[in-house]
């Protein structure tokens, strides 16, 4: 089975004040960073997209595929994507979750084979933040009906659909799981988010360097 991968890019990101795929991230851009992430774990990676076109400047390994219904959300991005792409499943993140671990991901999309969705069960209070979550083209139907009568809830989509909420404790994961949830939705959660990063990077220099004068 291929892997495909979505990363939903297709947001307003008004909150943030300017694209969030664009924001400059390490040595790259957000959007390239997480390609060049999932690539070695997946065989496909989509781009979910408002307009067609926007990030072709940046010469990705990718397929862009532009909303069906504009202004409806995320799931107008799952719900176009699940019908143009060639996969019977993907994987779908948010341009917004960089420190989602793409082993994960994988694993969660092998879970998947008997669902229309699988997704890691949280809090109920935390449902409607989950995007990181297998979808099926089996869903495209339910999907489609819940977008025409504007019912944009992910949760009333996976209530409709045959899911597979995965227990935390089940599954083995680093960096935590709070930490591949974290979401890049304001300045402040940027700025947070590169000294992260910036840490991350540091102790992976630390390990390279440790083991060369091993």
């Amino acid at each position: 089975m291929e892997n495909a991968l979505v990363i939903l890019c297709g947001g307003d990101s008004s909150r943030m004040g300017s694209d969030k795929a664009l924001l400059p991230f390490g040595n790259c851009c957000m959007v390239e960073y997480l390609v060049h992430k999932f690539e070695p774990y997946f065989s496909k990676i989509y781009l979910s997209v408002k307009q067609k076109g926007i990030y072709s400047h940046l010469h990705l390994n990718v397929q862009e595929i532009s909303d069906i219904y504009l202004n409806a959300g995320p799931l107008a991005g799952v719900f176009s994507t699940l019908s143009m792409i060639d996969e019977e499943r993907a994987f779908y993140i948010s341009i917004d979750t960089p420190f989602f671990d793409p082993k994960l991901a994988a694993h969660l999309l092998e879970m998947s084979a008997s669902y229309d969705i699988c997704t890691i069960q949280r809090k109920e209070d935390e449902t409607e933040q989950i995007l990181s979550t297998v979808y099926s083209k089996s869903c495209i139907t339910k999907l489609g009906k819940c977008l025409l009568l504007r019912q944009y809830s992910i949760k009333n989509v996976q209530d409709k659909c045959k899911t597979l909420y995965v227990p935390q404790e089940d599954l083995d994961f680093l960096p935590p799981l709070d930490v591949q949830f974290f979401e890049l939705d304001t300045r402040a959660s940027y700025y947070q988010a590169l000294q992260y990063l910036h840490d991350l990077e540091g102790d992976a220099i630390f390990r390279e360097t440790s083991e060369l004068s091993n």
